[in-house]
């Protein structure tokens, strides 16, 4: 399997990737940007002209930006042919007033809501401390969003991650309140 990493000393996310990458015993081709500035075009090419880095491009064509941990996990399990290396299940407990993401059975993230007629109001999304930087709240995000569009629901994020996320994915703009 041929991996390559495009980054920079200085990111954080790119000092955990290639920490990740050590820890599993994967092999990588790393092409520092600081001493390849025309690579930076493969990375822009691969973020729609945004200049977002760790670029991971991996033999099959498919490339991940900025990936934590369990989506770098998940990604060589799934070229390895293996299952994903977690069970997730995001539920909705009315009682509690929240959605929450269940990793193996175990909470690692809720996001609190409202309930205002078909549209629900997300003044926080968080991740326990233990599981954070592994992009938890984001899995949260689209998996809720997939139930309220299954439900004919809408939402109102004023948790500024919530809104942060449906911005930037284009694909949940319609669920917007």
């Amino acid at each position: 399997m041929t991996i390559t990493m495009y980054g920079a000393d200085w990111c954080g996310d790119c000092r955990r990737a290639k920490a990740y990458f050590a820890d599993n015993d994967v092999s990588y081709d790393y092409v520092d940007l600081e001493q390849t500035p025309e690579a930076t075009e493969i990375v822009l090419a691969h973020n729609n002209g945004l200049k977002r880095i760790p670029v991971i491009v991996f033999d099959d064509g498919s490339h991940l930006t900025e990936p934590s941990n369990e989506a770098l996990a998940n990604k060589l399990a799934s070229l390895n042919g293996s299952a994903e290396p977690f069970d997730f299940e995001i539920i909705e407990s009315r009682d509690e007033a929240r959605f929450e993401l269940l990793r193996d059975g175990e909470l690692v993230g809720f996001a609190r809501y409202e309930q205002r007629g078909t549209t629900i109001v997300v003044p926080h999304v968080e991740t326990l401390v233990e599981h954070r930087g592994q992009g938890y709240a984001a899995k949260l995000m689209d998996g809720l969003l997939d139930i309220l569009r299954s439900e004919d629901r809408t939402i109102a994020p004023l948790c500024p991650f919530a809104a942060g996320h449906i911005r930037d994915n284009a694909e949940h703009h319609d669920l917007l309140a």
